[in-house]
């Protein structure tokens, strides 16, 4: 009796999303701000700019090259700039001294969220607007868990420096070009959002007054943010093996809840359980960039049955159960942990291994006691011709080779014929022969006599003489009444005609005794 298979309970692995990709992966999702839910038409419609909006009150501007108008790109009320990439970009007033801490700010809220101490890299254009009067020093970018919450239209302040800013000292004056402003963040740990616009007040701001323009603020158009990680966003892992009855989760939610992807099978689940082997493919987007990727599944190979076959145990014999294949742990039934288990006593042994994936199996033998066979074919015996006898040595097949004298392998032998029969038995711990003689007769031989005759010479019942079938070997004597013999004969033709030493017997009662053998 004997047992195998992956005795592992169910176990979820959980994989950690790592980090990987061949090209950056911006979380920004509508990073160029082209993507529009509606044309903008007045101030404040940052809200139809997809994914963008504004943390407060302040009016911050989307401009799209749909409205022909006031709020169109590359003419627009603030002046004249082309999009840096696309047909849109954003506008923000930074600083408004007649409105006293007047700010407009853009927020977003990333595809995935940063992981803690890692590092990506921040970055966004911005150009000084035609109508601005003042060019400022302080424009940047925060990084938050929670939304950034504006009071009123009035500045936000941190309680920390900003993550990302130009310069300071440095005002932001170019009305001409496009300006990067960038720099790298270390994560605390599930950063979502991202707010961009001046944080400092009025007196803490290098500022710088366009002679030209008779305005009275800082405006500034804002165009291609992005937030991307030194190292990849989100790989599926390496390709992967599993115990057989396992599975794996992978688990996007955490970090990308926000990302567009689909796996394989056309499912959107930013949770998913993997039990069957196979190759399981991930593409979409991760912000503004396409992502794809796929791991492997397969299951680890069952060894089935790993122990020897069952066998057995002589008298003062050791067995050796040595396991087929190799493994990184071994687990007898008695708690030795090594490769090959030796015993000298019978009984029912298990092993459970660990292979190198983790999955456990287990296989177990049974030892049988045996000794070297002992048996009888039993005395020398004799039946009647025409029938049958089975020899058989009254022992168990099991581990036992038989071998008769006519050549066949069987745990009996029905013979029919007169002659010796031999029977050799063999198993792993000796041997035995045994011979037996069989004789035969024929069971329909048979002998009548009568109960009485006249020697009188008459010609009737002259003769005493015995009738026979099938029969050989023949002698019979006859006695008196007092024991003498008083006749014999070895002929079955010959009979007593009643004399005795050449005279007439007395009339009387005598007995006869016939001795034969069965059969011609």
């Amino acid at each position: 009796m004997r047992s195998s298979g992956n005795i592992k309970a169910v176990l979820t692995l959980l994989l950690a999303v790592l980090l990987s990709s061949l090209t950056a992966q911006n979380l920004l999702r509508n990073c160029d701000l082209e993507q529009l839910t509606g044309c903008p038409t007045t101030h404040g419609q940052i809200g139809k700019c997809k994914y963008w909006s504004s943390p407060g009150n302040g009016t911050t501007d989307y401009l799209h090259a749909c409205n022909n108008g006031n709020f169109s790109v590359p003419d627009n009320q603030f002046g004249h700039q082309e999009a840096r990439s696309g047909d849109a970009y954003a506008n923000l007033i930074s600083y408004y001294p007649q409105s006293g801490q007047y700010r407009e700010y853009l927020q977003a809220k990333l595809a995935c969220r940063l992981q803690e101490g890692k590092t990506y890299i921040v970055s966004f254009w911005v150009s000084c607007a035609d109508d601005s009067h003042y060019g400022i020093d302080a424009i940047g970018a925060h990084l938050t868990v929670d939304k950034l919450v504006q009071p009123d239209n009035d500045v936000i302040i941190l309680n920390e420096d900003v993550h990302i800013t130009n310069p300071l000292g440095h005002p932001l004056d170019n009305k001409d070009e496009w300006v990067e402003i960038h720099g790298t963040y270390v994560a605390q740990g599930d950063e979502q959002y991202i707010t961009i616009g001046n944080f400092l007040y009025n007196g803490n701001l290098t500022i710088t007054s366009f002679t030209s323009w008779d305005g009275s603020y800082a405006s500034y158009f804002v165009d291609d943010v992005s937030v991307e990680s030194i190292e990849p966003i989100l790989d599926l892992g390496p390709d992967t093996t599993i115990c057989a009855n396992d599975s794996i989760t992978i688990d996007i939610s955490a970090i990308c809840d926000n990302a567009t992807l689909t796996w394989e099978d056309g499912s959107t689940d930013k949770v998913r359980t993997i039990s069957e082997p196979g190759t399981y493919s991930l593409q979409g987007l991760i912000g503004c960039t396409d992502f794809y990727d796929a791991i492997t599944i397969s299951n680890s190979p069952d060894p089935g049955h790993f122990l020897p076959p069952d066998t057995v145990i002589c008298p003062d014999k050791i067995v050796d159960i040595i396991p087929e294949g190799t493994y990184d742990a071994y687990y007898w039934q008695d708690g030795s942990d090594q490769p090959v288990y030796t015993t000298d006593i019978a009984g029912q042994f298990w092993l459970e291994v660990t292979d190198v994936y983790g999955c456990v199996y287990s296989d177990s033998i049974n030892i049988d006691g045996l000794t070297e066979p002992v048996f009888s074919l039993g005395a020398d015996t004799l039946f009647c011709l025409g029938q049958e006898v089975t020899l058989d040595p009254g022992i168990d097949s099991a581990y036992h080779h038989f071998l008769w004298s006519d050549y066949s392998k069987g745990t009996q032998l029905t013979v029919s014929d007169s002659g010796e029969y031999w029977l050799h038995v063999s198993n792993p711990c000796g041997e035995m022969t045994d011979t037996i003689l069989i004789s035969t007769y024929n069971c329909n031989a048979a002998i009548a006599a009568p109960n009485a005759f006249t020697p009188n010479a008459d010609g009737l019942n002259d003769v005493f003489i015995l009738k026979t079938e099938n029969i050989s070997n023949f002698r019979m004597y006859i006695y008196n009444r007092w024991g003498t013999l008083i006749y014999e004969s070895s002929g079955l033709e010959e009979g007593w005609n009643g004399d005795y030493k050449g005279s007439p017997a007395p009339v009387g009662t005598y007995a006869w005794l016939a001795i034969y053998d069965i059969g011609m």
